[in-house]
């Protein structure tokens, strides 16, 4: 097993600094080999997400900062070879991964591996490049129905919204407000929801309003022109997917008692979902944890087209592919994702 090549492009930054001071000219380097317990995946996709920009920029102090790093969490390819120890896998499987820390419990995720034994821990991100190892135990498998390129683009944030309305404990009869319908969480949120059965509101401006509708919002709040929080009442959970101003206080005019509320991008509501019983039962922020079973829920929704993500943007493994990826996603501006294409 194996590949026969020995060398492959990666996107190798050595200092942590603004994206806009990186040099994104990808480097040659070795091909990793698999450890016992990983594969080998030859990349087809790649996706771009928020915290790419802001892990390389350094800011997040917990978080670990391997010197090199290749940055990227979301890919699909194909397996070329495999670990010891590896039976779910073989050579030729198509799949696709978020390489975050795994689902074991705990009450939020990290961008580290968080295995126990160091021996076993993979790799930081990794995936803006041709190839890359990952844990066998974070990867799923591909379903022929569904592109490289939109399995790369829903990893991360299908896990991320799938997760988070899992903890505002959505079903049938309630009601729920997604803040940002139309960034590329706050999408598949709306979607993933109504799956679930729930009623949901979201917000939009004038731009977004026709793609957010297309994700099957039952309201649409233009948030230029009205307050949210002056228009609706009686709502069983906010998730707020944008980081919008005040969201979680503004949120305590319209959260029924005993409600949720989750955002993934502010943290002021504390880190322990119960502290602010009875008014909410869980208010947290949240991160998103590598659970396989969710990626595969995720890739079935997709394969019945019960889902759909929208991939706004292809660029090529080049410098001023990865150039232009950053400044796209860092403009915040998208309705969709931005992928490499390999």
């Amino acid at each position: 097993m194996g590949t026969k090549k020995e060398s492959m492009k990666a996107l190798v930054l050595k200092e942590y600094k603004a994206w806009e001071e990186q040099d994104m000219t990808p480097s040659v380097v070795e091909i990793p080999k698999p450890k016992a317990g990983e594969v080998l995946i030859q990349a087809k996709a790649a996706s771009i997400n928020p915290v790419d920009y802001i892990v390389i920029s350094g800011v997040v102090d917990a978080w670990a900062k391997p010197s090199p790093l290749t940055p990227g969490y979301d890919v699909s390819g194909v397996v070329v070879d495999v670990g010891s120890d590896v039976t779910d896998f073989k050579v030729g499987d198509e799949v696709f991964a978020v390489n975050w820390a795994l689902d074991e419990g705990q009450q939020s995720g990290q961008h580290d591996d968080n295995a126990k034994d160091t021996k076993t821990k993979g790799p930081v991100a990794g995936t803006f490049a041709e190839y890359c190892v990952i844990p066998a135990k974070k990867v799923s498998k591909k379903n022929p129905a569904v592109s490289f390129e939109e399995a790369a683009a829903i990893a991360l944030v299908g896990t991320t919204a799938l997760q988070s309305l899992k903890h505002l404990d959505l079903g049938k009869g309630k009601t729920v407000l997604v803040l940002g319908g139309s960034g590329s969480v706050g999408n598949i949120a709306v979607q993933l929801a109504k799956v679930m059965g729930a009623e949901v509101i979201t917000t939009a401006s004038s731009r977004t309003e026709a793609y957010v509708k297309a994700a099957g919002a039952d309201k649409i709040i233009n948030y230029r022109k009205e307050k949210w929080e002056e228009v609706l009442k009686d709502v069983d959970a906010v998730m707020d997917a944008i980081g919008e101003e005040k969201a979680f206080e503004r949120s305590k005019k319209i959260v029924k008692e005993g409600g949720s509320y989750l955002s993934i991008k502010t943290f002021d509501t504390g880190l322990d979902p119960t502290a602010h019983a009875p008014q909410f039962k869980y208010a947290c922020w949240y991160c998103l944890k590598n659970n396989v079973k969710d990626q595969d829920y995720l890739m079935e929704l997709l394969a019945t087209k019960k889902l759909k993500v929208n991939v706004e943007k292809k660029v090529p493994f080049t410098k001023e592919g990865l150039t232009e990826l950053f400044k796209v996603q860092s403009a915040g501006k998208s309705m969709g994702k931005n992928v490499i294409v390999f």
